[in-house]
C-alpha cells in the first residue's frame, strides 16, 4: 500500500456551508421544491480520504490555501508515494492549474490525473477544438472573437448559436442568454461577453439535440450520462435553452438548476449508438493526451444521430453526487473503488520506466552500443 497526499485548494468561505447555515430547504420562487444538501468541498475531501483508508492507504490531507511554500513543505514534509492532485485553480486564476503537475513532474512525483499539457489544453476550447478536429472528432463548427477581431460579416455559420468563454470552465459565463439566434443579439452577447469576462469569445454552432456525458475511467468508457432538460424560464421570463448553464450547475437554488436532471445509465439509446458516442469520447481523450480520468461533454443531434464533442473535462469533480460517479456506480463499482482505481494508476506509475527520447539521447545509445560492439 502507498503513502497518498491529497492537495486541495480553498481559500474562501464554502458556499455551501452557508447555505446550509441559513436552513433554505427550497427556492425563493418555489416553495414546493426541496434543494437536494450539496457537500461541502471538505466532506468530498474526507470521503476520498476515507475511501483511500478503506483500501489499505496511509492518507493525509492539506489545503493548500493559496501558498505555494505550503504546497512545497508538505511535499517534504510527508514525503508521499503518490499526489492525488485536487487542486483546480492557484491565486484564484484557472489557468494556474497546470503548473501544478508540473511541480510534481519536476520533482519526479507520481500524482494522479492530467499531466500539465493536457490540463492547459482543456482549459483553451479554441486551441482544443481545433486539435480534435484535426483527429478526425467532431466538434461544432465555430470562431473566436475578441475586441481586435469583431465578428465578421460572413462568419459562415448556421444560428442559432451559442457565445461562451474561450479559456473559462465549469460553464462560467454561460446563462440563459448565450444562445443566439440573430445577427444583432450575436453582436450583443459577445459585446457584453468581452465586456464582463475580459476574455477571448467563442461562437459556435448550436447543436439541438441530447447533452450526453461519458466519463473515463484509465481506458474504460463508463456507462454514459445524461442531462435531461425539463424547460422553464430564468428569473427575467426568459425562456430557458437546453444548455448547461453556470447556475444550473452550481446554483441549487436557481430556476436554471431545477430545470436540469442527471440520469444515468442511459437505457433508451441504441448500443450502437451508445458504442459510437464512446467511441468518439476516447478519441478525445486520446487526442488531447488525457491520462486517468476525464469527462466528455457532447451533444447527440437527434435529427442525424451524430455527436460532437462540447469540451474534454480532465480531473473531473469527484463528489459522490456528480455524473463521473454516477458513471462509475452504473459500471458496478462503489465510491471507494472509484477513488482507488485512480489512485492505483499513479501508484503503478511510481516504479515504471521513463520512456527513452530521441535527439541527443538517441545518438548517445547508438554510440554506446557501436563502442560495445568494438569491445566484442
Amino acid at each position: 500500500m502507498a503513502r497518498i497526499l491529497i492537495l486541495w485548494n480553498q481559500i474562501d468561505d464554502d458556499v455551501y456551508e452557508h447555505y446550509r447555515r441559513d436552513g433554505r430547504r427550497a427556492p425563493d420562487w418555489d416553495p414546493s421544491l426541496e434543494v437536494e444538501p450539496w457537500e461541502t468541498v471538505e466532506e468530498e475531501m474526507v470521503l476520498i480520504q476515507r475511501a483511500l483508508e478503506g483500501g489499505g492507504h496511509t492518507v493525509k490531507i492539506v489545503n493548500v490555501r493559496d501558498q505555494f511554500h505550503t504546497m512545497l513543505g508538505a511535499l517534504d514534509n510527508e514525503k508521499p508515494d503518490v499526489v492525488m492532485n485536487l487542486v483546480e485553480f492557484f491565486r484564484d486564476d484557472p489557468e494556474q492549474e497546470h503548473h501544478v503537475p508540473a511541480v510534481f513532474e519536476l520533482l519526479g512525483l507520481s500524482y494522479t490525473g492530467n499531466r500539465p499539457l493536457s490540463l492547459s489544453l482543456c482549459q483553451k476550447k479554441p486551441q482544443a477544438k481545433a486539435l480534435l478536429h484535426a483527429a478526425g472528432v467532431p466538434v461544432p463548427r465555430g470562431i473566436t472573437v475578441d475586441a481586435n477581431h469583431p465578428v465578421p460579416d460572413d462568419h459562415g455559420l448556421r444560428f442559432p448559436l451559442i457565445v461562451k468563454p474561450a479559456y473559462d470552465d465549469a460553464s462560467g459565463g454561460i446563462d440563459s442568454g448565450s444562445v443566439v439566434h440573430d445577427r444583432n443579439s450575436l453582436d450583443n452577447r459577445v459585446a457584453q461577453l468581452l465586456r464582463e469576462n475580459r476574455m477571448t469569445a467563442l461562437v459556435e454552432e448550436y447543436i439541438d439535440g441530447r447533452e450526453i456525458h461519458c466519463a473515463i475511467l484509465g481506458d474504460k468508457a463508463l456507462p454514459l450520462y445524461e442531462m435531461e432538460f425539463k424547460g422553464g424560464v430564468d428569473d427575467h421570463g426568459r425562456e430557458l435553452p437546453r444548455i448547461i448553464t453556470y447556475r444550473a450547475k452550481w446554483d441549487p437554488y436557481s430556476r436554471d438548476h431545477h430545470a436540469v436532471e442527471g440520469k444515468c445509465p442511459v437505457e433508451d439509446l441504441e448500443p450502437e449508438i451508445v458504442e459510437r458516442i464512446q467511441t468518439v469520447a476516447l478519441a478525445a481523450y486520446t487526442a488531447l493526451g488525457c491520462r486517468d480520468y476525464a469527462r466528455v461533454d457532447m451533444r447527440l443531434d437527434t435529427a442525424t444521430g451524430e455527436c460532437f464533442v462540447l469540451e474534454v473535462n480532465p480531473n473531473p469533480d469527484l463528489a459522490d453526487s456528480c455524473a463521473f460517479a454516477a458513471s462509475a456506480a452504473a459500471s458496478g463499482l462503489s465510491y471507494d473503488q472509484m477513488i482507488c482505481a485512480i489512485v492505483n494508476l499513479a501508484v503503478e506509475r511510481i516504479n515504471a520506466p521513463v520512456p527513452a527520447q530521441a535527439g541527443f539521447d538517441l545518438l548517445l545509445r547508438e554510440y554506446q552500443a557501436k563502442k560495445k560492439q568494438q569491445k566484442s
